[in-house]
């Protein structure tokens, strides 16, 4: 018997689920393993939303405690057909607490992943199936190619020629390509195990090629080298066809030793229904696949588990008769799963009675009915399982709520765009597009790759059907976009009562002025905007549509009125253009004085970022809201003054006498919380502004030279004199402003870098880190990405809008504590711990994964989701005139 793996207790795990989830782990786990009829493969359905992941997660603990005790290594593979989601997911999946979940978007780069893959008791390897399993493009990637080199160095002969080097190059430039090889493996270790595997697999199949009588892969390798003994593009067409193929084969080779070499234990396909065709044995091109799906060993078989909310089709709209049978896809999707054809035909009958059964419920007999449907459901649930919302919840009302739609209103410009649409398909002899023109509007701008648009394009060839269209066009007013009207930020009619319901229920309730969702529970009444009743009601749409046009058009047009709305809140006629752009600058800069070089002018900004540990400490709403003796939330109003008054107390005891005449000195601003830092927590305060390269560390990975900053070294030059405060034993200072503690008051409530401090340590329920050196670098960091935020032109014009003559800072300052940003940013850590597999961290080496390791990561994961680059969105300007001519050109519309 082997020795059980220190891994997490599985009913740790299992204590972080939801009953249904628990119930649906335990079910899974007793079909893929426990039952005298096991299942090696099964499906897990349940509705969306209901954390399928989190099922997984589970079932994954459960099956390496069973599994540890018999067999010597284990082998998860997760396969996603998105790298970004299996990112997430991967966090989630991971029970270990370790850096082992390998990820790879193709499984030829495994090699490079893995390491050391025999001498681990537990193997997480992760790829996507697009680049993985379907290696029809021959030549692959430079990453695969340089591999291959190595790969093939000593046993092909390498050294010292320079022909595989130009075979192996691809398309690739010869010098990239030549010193790419040459730091390869400094950047990139290659697993032993998976290469030693590669060699033996090449060997075999040269060996068997040869018996064949069929060229094998040294001998049309060493045929190769000749025509590209040399650097040349003189390379014969057919030659190039040999390499492309040759490489090719290697590739698929590789591929095959991967999986040959994982041994896979359990296989988790997310969301299959996006790569179906893998599961079709007779599918040519899924061999590599089913390799991994029916590998077997003298211990046990692979257990394959499919995540879907949608695994297959519920039924087969008419125009997708020709293509899609939902039926057969039903069936095709048992058949994999049952492994037994048997098994498959039996299902197929069991179904046809029960559709024959139903034609006769007429006749009031309904026991052979009954005992059909109880038939397929035990059939169904001896490899699938769905858990629905209505069953997840005691009021089976699927936690749902339905609202009205008011808000959908037909207009006259609406059925003016429906004929003129009408109009251009008759002329093109194109179907109705009654079905088009309910989905979206300003069709001929957003299509891509529709028959519509196709035929509309051709016809532009021809002179009678272009002047037709000419006309169509120019006679209709709502019918395309104007780029002059996008260039002036004027108003877009919706031109669809959908769309016009979605933008008023939307951007007309005033949600254009949040730059973020409202949190659930707010730790005082909320202020500003965010006071508004209608828009704490805010939260996410789901718009579904079978039209690929639909999103691009969401996207684009309710941004655009977003955008618009913001922009001209502050500007009395602004332009749409790059040029008007770039001269929108960003105003949380760190520069000079243009009338005092000396001065640096970006101070208050440095305090709005600065990760205070006294006022984290001393001035947390949640405390004072907990506190309080009145029912309900308490007013900001009281929450700032009861901060204040505790600010001011702590300010007294600093000790410093300041000059009381002359004008205010607004250094207090930023000085000040230095200077409680520095009183209070003396020793935290000097190690962290002794941290070698701070400036950089602060600025994390966002930091590049902007345009508003042309010297690069004035960030550092801002951190240097915030250090000056540190380390100088006298200060000398003008007259405090008279709002001095309330200012202070509002930093220690909404201040991006005191607010990102208090969540990082109140996520991991750990006080000590408000002082821990490496987190407040995490919230330094995660405030720069607020200041990112705030920079863009959209949120500066909003926040200048509401109030025109306050220095900005102040301005976002406001704008943070009316819209409570710390229980914003304490909700989303608390989603996010979930989400990156934070939870029930169990066991030695989780032990060992402290809190600044937790903060990391989620400081990260906030940073990231607050620097995202807007998308640009391409449609087709047409503009027609009535002389007869009409024109398609490319043009980008936000």
């Amino acid at each position: 018997m082997k020795n059980r793996a220190p891994y997490p207790d599985p009913e740790q795990i299992l204590k972080g689920l939801k009953d249904f989830q628990r119930n649906t782990v335990e079910y899974v786990f007793r079909r893929l393993y426990l039952d005298k009829d096991a299942s090696d493969r099964f499906l897990i359905a349940d509705e969306v939303g209901l954390g399928k992941t989190l099922v997984a997660r589970g079932l994954i603990a459960k099956a390496i405690d069973y599994l540890s005790l018999r067999v010597d290594r284990i082998d998860i593979i997760y396969v996603c057909s998105n790298a970004d989601i299996a990112r997430q997911n991967i966090q989630r999946l991971n029970i270990t607490g370790k850096k082992d979940f390998s990820l790879a978007s193709r499984i030829t780069l495994l090699p490079l992943e893995l390491n050391n893959l025999n001498q681990n008791r537990i193997n997480f390897v992760s790829f996507t199936p697009g680049t993985s399993f379907d290696l029809k493009s021959g030549t692959g990637i430079e990453k695969e190619r340089a591999l291959l080199y190595w790969l093939l160095y000593e046993e092909w002969f390498f050294r010292g020629k320079a022909s595989p080097l130009n075979i192996l190059q691809g398309r690739s430039r010869a010098d990239r390509f030549r010193e790419y090889i040459n730091r390869f493996r400094d950047i990139f270790p290659i697993d032993a195990t998976l290469a030693q595997v590669f060699i033996e697999k090449l060997r075999h199949k040269i060996q068997y090629e040869e018996q064949q009588g069929q060229p094998d892969l040294f001998t049309r390798f060493t045929e190769l080298c000749e025509p590209f003994s040399h650097h040349t593009n003189n390379i014969s067409w057919e030659d190039n066809q040999k390499r492309n193929q040759l490489i090719g084969d290697l590739r698929l080779l590789l591929a095959k030793a991967c999986v040959s070499a994982l041994e896979p234990d359990l296989i988790i396909l997310d969301e299959f229904q996006r790569f179906k065709h893998l599961l079709e044995p007779e599918n040519e091109l899924n061999k590599i696949a089913q390799e991994l799906f029916n590998f077997s060993n003298t211990h046990s078989s692979t257990k394959v588990v499919l995540l879907s909310a949608t695994p297959y089709k519920m039924y087969t709209l008419a125009h997708e008769a020709a293509e899609e049978n939902h039926y057969e896809d039903f069936l095709r999707t048992i058949q994999f799963l049952q492994s037994n054809q048997n098994q498959t035909d039996y299902l197929r009958k069991l179904l046809e009675q029960y559709r024959r059964e139903l034609f006769r419920l007429g006749q009031n007999n309904y026991d052979n009915l009954l005992e059909l449907k109880s038939g397929l459901e035990s059939e169904l649930r001896r490899v699938m399982v769905r858990t629905e919302r209505l069953a997840a919840s005691p009021e089976r009302n699927g936690m749902l709520v339905e609202i009205p739609c008011s808000n959908i209103k037909l207009e006259p410009q609406d059925l003016e765009t429906y004929l003129s649409l009408q109009t251009i398909a008759r002329i093109l002899g194109h179907s109705d597009t009654l079905e088009y023109w309910k989905s979206a509007p300003y069709l001929l701008n957003f299509m891509d790759d529709y028959e519509l648009k196709r035929s509309f394009i051709q016809a532009l060839d021809d002179r009678d059907q272009e002047t037709s269209l000419a006309h169509a066009i120019a006679t209709s007013s709502a019918l395309l976009l104007s780029r002059q009207d996008i260039e002036t930020y004027a108003k877009v009619d919706a031109c669809n009562a959908r769309l016009r319901g979605l933008l008023e229920d939307t951007i007309g309730v005033g949600a254009w002025k949040l730059l973020w969702v409202p949190p659930s529970l707010p730790y005082y009444k909320l202020g500003g905007v965010f006071s508004n009743a209608k828009l704490t009601q805010v939260t996410k749409r789901l718009v579904f549509s079978s039209w690929r046009i639909v999103p691009k058009m969401i996207a684009s047009l309710l941004s655009y009125e977003a955008e618009r709305k913001m922009i001209k809140s502050f500007e009395q006629n602004p332009q749409n253009t790059p040029e008007a752009r770039e001269r929108r600058r960003p105003l949380l800069r760190f520069a000079r004085s243009k009338d005092n070089k000396i001065r640096l002018t970006g101070m208050p900004v440095l305090g709005l970022l600065y990760p205070s540990m006294v006022l984290a400490i001393e001035g947390d709403p949640l405390s004072f809201a907990i506190k309080t003796d009145a029912p309900g939330i308490p007013a900001l109003e009281e929450v700032q003054s009861r901060i204040a008054n505790r600010i001011e107390a702590l300010l007294q005891a600093l000790n410093i006498e300041p000059f009381e005449a002359g004008a205010e000195d607004e250094s207090w601003y930023w000085v000040a919380p230095i200077l409680l830092d520095r009183h209070f927590e003396p020793q935290a305060t000097h190690d962290w502004f002794s941290l070698p390269d701070l400036a950089s560390t602060w600025a994390g990975k966002e930091h590049e030279q902007e345009a508003d900053e042309p010297d690069p070294s004035l960030w550092a030059e801002h951190i240097k004199m915030a250090k000056a405060v540190v380390d100088a034993p006298f200060l000398s200072l003008g007259k405090p402003p008279k709002d001095l503690s309330l200012v202070l008051a509002h930093m220690a409530i909404g201040a991006p870098g005191i607010v990102a401090l208090r969540t990082l340590s109140r996520i991991t329920a750990n006080p000590t880190l408000l002082t821990n050196s490496a987190v407040r670098n995490y919230a330094a960091q995660t405030a720069w990405s607020f200041r990112t935020l705030f920079n863009s032109p959209e949120a500066t014009a909003l926040i200048r809008g509401l109030n025109p003559k306050a220095s900005y800072w102040r301005s976002v300052l406001n704008y943070c504590v009316n819209g409570c940003l710390q229980a914003v940013l304490d909700e989303y850590a608390h989603i996010l711990q979930e989400s990156l597999g934070l939870l029930n961290q169990q066991g030695e080496e989780a032990e060992k994964k402290n809190a600044e390791e937790t903060a990391k990561e989620i400081s990260e994961a906030i940073s990231t989701a607050l620097t995202l680059r807007t998308s640009v969105m391409e449609v087709d300007e047409i503009v027609g005139d009535t002389r007869g001519r009409s024109t398609v050109l490319m043009a980008v519309s936000g």
